[in-house]
């Protein structure tokens, strides 16, 4: 045992849990913590000039490794400042470790400079907070503090450490950091309920979302959809969560869409895995009704299940655990016929997808050469440089799906969107965060410009820490994605439409200007002939570069 000071057991506790980054600003509060980490190099500290682009960062990191992110704030108004990242990472079950700098304990009661009720805003979007109030309280709270952020359901977890807990000693020694096995198995009874229904299934319906890549349950989905010939389609897709290429993959289901009533029609077994389960975005009056429809949920959070839809079976669990468990029971109850008509439902499936995917790509070839720039253009370009190990970071919104519909991200950690959450402005941070966390990937993030205009200090962290990351800036000078769901509450209008809060064309914004001014060279394209060059110019150079693309509808 050894007599030591709190930030230098905080840094030695960091040291035992494996951090590589901490990702952050800091200040007065931080300024004890800063000291102690410069005698520790293997923990790099990664500035970034505004919260929202360290809290990304640190979403981008987690999500790459499956290791907790660190993300350290500073005071009040750091952690008001990070709140949008931390509520996509939240409602996305993204493990962080939140360090909140606080005042001396002994000046609180006076209502210090930058002080405020760091608990109380930390909860709302934290799956645990707490404050410290001594020293020796740093090893219990630390440990405890990465055992629940990676703890099913992850998330992020808030410790507020007040600067003189950082200045008192404690007798501290260190010891190997908490291990838990969270793959739950599930109840024998659940699975064969899932089979008997399963087995009787005419028509049966697959929804997955990031729960299954969070479990790392990809091939085991893939593995139940072709034992039972379901018809996928993503709930909201933010990871690769089943191959987008899969004959049986048949994009986003958008409860708002007016196409919900086909694509549920005849459905007589509804199976969610990893997902939440219709919960609309803003209320749908015309949602079809889902009764008669058999209700399997399969989710390591128990919150989700049952939540909104009443359940005929819930099964809780590691989701690669329970679709391995069921998946094996599947194949040794399913009868001959079953069986054929599994093979049936999966080639009309296919047959579907390919009509579909020939229409578009008509749609496609017909967009190739008009100006402004099209998404599919863009995409298509973007295709065209990439290798099977780039990875996609996407926070283009309106421009997503047909990024999706052309780049068909297949493997498990090879597209990164934001979360349910849904907060912009994740997408140029987190691509840094994705970067740091597989540096043997080439990394390629496309963005929209109301996003970037969210956290286009990124540029600068990407510049000053020399991280090689390929950005794209589609640039319509417009919040799209606003338009776009107007569409669907109002009605039909051409998207072209200006509309108030709508427009960020007065002035447009010059991404490309702002990028070299945050030491990142760049280049502004409007002439689609001009693309894949500029494109294969920036990928792959070995340094952060920009291209922005002035794109049309």
């Amino acid at each position: 045992m050894t007599v030591t000071t709190g930030k230098r057991a905080l840094v030695q506790l960091l040291r035992g849990e494996g951090v590589e980054y901490v990702f952050g600003i800091p200040g007065a509060t931080e300024i004890h913590f800063m000291d102690a980490l410069e005698e520790a190099p293997e923990i790099r500290y990664v500035l970034g000039l505004q919260e929202t682009v360290c809290a990304g960062m640190a979403e981008g990191y987690a999500r790459a490794t499956g290791r907790p992110g660190l993300l350290n704030l500073h005071t009040g108004p750091g952690l008001a400042a990070a709140t949008p990242m931390l509520y996509n990472a939240k409602a996305g079950a993204v493990p962080l470790v939140v360090t909140v700098g606080q005042n001396d304990t002994r000046l609180l009661q006076r209502d210090p400079h930058l002080s405020g009720d760091i608990l109380g805003m930390g909860r709302p979007h934290t799956k645990w907070s707490t404050e410290l109030v001594h020293a020796e309280d740093l090893p219990l709270v630390i440990r405890r503090a990465f055992k629940m952020a990676l703890q099913p359901p992850m998330g992020p977890v808030l410790v507020s450490i007040p600067t003189d807990v950082l200045q008192q000693e404690l007798d501290f020694t260190h010891v190997p950091r908490t291990v838990v096995y969270p793959h739950l198995r599930p109840d024998t009874a659940a699975l064969t309920r899932a089979v008997e229904i399963l087995t009787a299934a005419e028509r049966p319906l697959l929804l997955v979302e990031s729960g299954v890549a969070r479990c790392e349950a990809v091939d085991e989905a893939v593995r139940f959809a072709e034992l039972t010939g379901c018809r996928v389609y993503q709930n909201w897709m933010a990871d690769v969560n089943f191959p987008a290429g899969h004959p049986q993959y048949l994009g986003d289901l958008d409860v708002n869409a007016p196409a919900i009533a086909e694509v549920l029609k005849d459905v007589d077994v509804l199976v969610g895995i990893g997902c939440s389960l219709f919960a609309e975005g803003f209320f749908n009056p015309a949602l079809p009704s889902l009764a008669g429809i058999k209700v399997i949920h399969i989710d390591d959070d128990p919150w989700e299940i049952g939540k909104n839809l009443p359940t005929d079976c819930g099964i809780q669990g590691d989701i690669k655990t329970v679709l391995a468990e069921l998946n094996a029971a599947l194949d040794a109850a399913l009868p001959a016929q079953a069986r054929q008509q599994a093979q049936r439902r999966a080639a009309e499936a296919a047959e579907e997808k390919a009509e579909a995917r020939a229409a578009a790509q008509a749609r496609w070839a017909a967009e190739h050469d008009v100006v402004p720039i099209s998404a599919s253009r863009l995409m298509t370009e973007i295709a065209a440089v990439m290798t099977p190990e780039t990875v996609i970071v996407d926070d283009c919104w309106t421009s997503s799906g047909v990024l999706r519909q052309i780049l068909e991200p297949n493997k498990p950690k090879s597209y990164f969107r934001a979360r349910k959450g849904g907060s912009i402005g994740w997408g140029l941070p987190g691509a840094l965060g994705v970067k740091l966390g597989m540096p043997d990937k080439e990394v390629i993030a496309v963005s929209g410009d109301g996003s970037a205009a969210w956290s286009m200090q990124s540029l600068w962290t990407a510049a000053r820490y020399d991280i090689p990351v390929t950005f794209v800036i589609t640039n319509n000078a417009t919040y799209g994605q606003v338009k776009v769901v107007r569409r669907l509450v109002l009605g039909d209008y051409p998207l072209r439409e200006k509309h108030e809060g709508m427009e960020l064309d007065r002035p447009v914004m010059d991404f490309s200007l702002l990028a070299k001014s945050l030491g990142v060279e760049s280049e502004r394209v409007a002439d689609p002939d001009r693309l894949g060059a500029a494109l294969r110019r920036a990928v792959g150079s070995g340094e952060a570069r920009l291209v922005e693309v002035m794109i049309g509808w």
